[in-house]
């Protein structure tokens, strides 16, 4: 008997920028442990990686504006699709994929599994709506009561779903019986060279945030308890910020010690002039930017959403709870301390190996295959 092809639909560009970046890391994971994987996307710009892949807009056709061609990709790329799948695959879908190609997939008996790349809808909106009205702002998010009505039929189609935070996975608590929560995580590359971190005794140290600085990552709250911390700490915030944090919050993100360094190509950089790495995410899937800080060896202190699965392991980071302003505080207070900063940060990087991508591609492969 052939082994099953874990056939994985992917229909947006896939330029190795974000939920593509993902999917081809975890793919790459499953191909260099010796599974058979097929990707299909509406296209594919870069060779990266070497995953067996079908575009609906290959070769010359993939330079042609994304707009132009993103519907008609899409409906081509699932009529592929469904002409490669055959009994004994597996579908892997991610995001975007119609409900009507679920329900076809489903008579045909094929076991789809999703991919939880962030929480599930009806959970998110509720928690932003919730952090939008107390920051006093009006709810900018793309959740529609339609769009959750669509996620929750697609549930019922569906035979697993990857979840790559814990947070995740008591979202989906109460979703259908059928469907199975596979506890996952996302990764990092810990092939890439990174300098070796030190921990010196300083009087100004470096706390980074990365990532879109926004209401739904938590900023208003870092910001509300970066009011109290005394100078000459440095906040930098890499990544562009919220049009509607950016006014509110004028007076901290205009003050010498808040640095906005805006949107970058590359983070790593940022990482290794940093002392200390903070996420307080309301929402989130799996945070790769944790697990990139715990690469550069940095001591993280995260919310329980923007821990991961690195919190599971023992002793990497301090988890506080962002909307609570005097604990959020008093953990980057523990950091002025350069034996905490040596332990937490030694910790995560030495964990940091475990969430590498070839990994965590060979574990979610064998998990399907001991699924299905």
């Amino acid at each position: 008997m052939s082994k099953p092809v874990i056939r994985t639909l992917l229909p947006m560009a896939c330029d190795g920028v974000g939920p593509s970046f993902t999917c081809l890391n975890i793919l790459s994971g499953a191909v260099r442990a010796g599974y058979d994987v097929e990707l299909f996307v509406n296209r594919r710009r870069l060779n990266w990686l070497d995953i067996p892949t079908r575009a609906a807009f290959p070769g010359p056709l993939s330079w042609l504006p994304y707009k132009m061609i993103e519907s008609k990709a899409t409906s081509i790329l699932e009529k592929q699709f469904m002409s490669a799948i055959k009994p004994g695959d597996i579908a892997y879908l991610w995001p975007a994929v119609s409900l009507e190609m679920h329900k076809a997939l489903y008579e045909k008996k094929i076991p789809v599994v999703l991919e939880g790349i962030n929480t599930r809808m009806a959970s998110a909106k509720r928690i932003l709506d919730t952090a939008y009205l107390e920051a006093g702002l009006t709810p900018s998010h793309s959740i529609t009561d339609e769009r959750i009505a669509e996620e929750e039929e697609k549930y019922k189609y569906t035979s697993a779903i990857f979840a790559p935070n814990r947070n995740v996975e008591l979202a989906l608590e109460d979703a259908p019986s059928n469907l199975k929560i596979l506890p996952a995580s996302y990764g990092v590359n810990t092939k890439i060279p990174v300098p070796e971190p030190t921990y010196e005794d300083k009087d100004a140290l470096t706390f980074m945030f990365c990532g879109y600085a926004c209401i739904r990552k938590g900023v208003h709250l870092l910001l509300d308890a970066w009011r109290d911390m005394p100078p000459p700490h440095k906040l930098l915030l890499v990544g562009d910020v919220e049009p509607a944090l950016m006014e509110k919050y004028r007076d901290v993100l205009e003050s010498d010690q808040v640095e906005m360094i805006g949107f970058v190509n590359d983070v790593h950089e940022w990482f290794a002039k940093s002392d200390v790495f903070i996420f307080p995410s309301l929402e989130e899937g799996g945070p790769q930017v944790t697990y990139e800080a715990a690469l550069h060896g940095l001591p993280i202190i995260a919310s329980p959403m923007g821990s991961g699965r690195l919190h599971e392991r023992a002793d990497t980071m301090i988890v506080v709870e962002p909307r609570d302003a005097k604990a959020l505080f008093e953990a980057m207070q523990e950091m002025l301390s350069v034996s905490t900063r040596a332990r937490l940060g030694q910790n995560a990087k030495k964990e940091a190996n475990y969430f590498d991508w070839d990994r965590v591609g060979a574990r979610r492969a064998s998990m399907l295959l001991e699924l299905f």
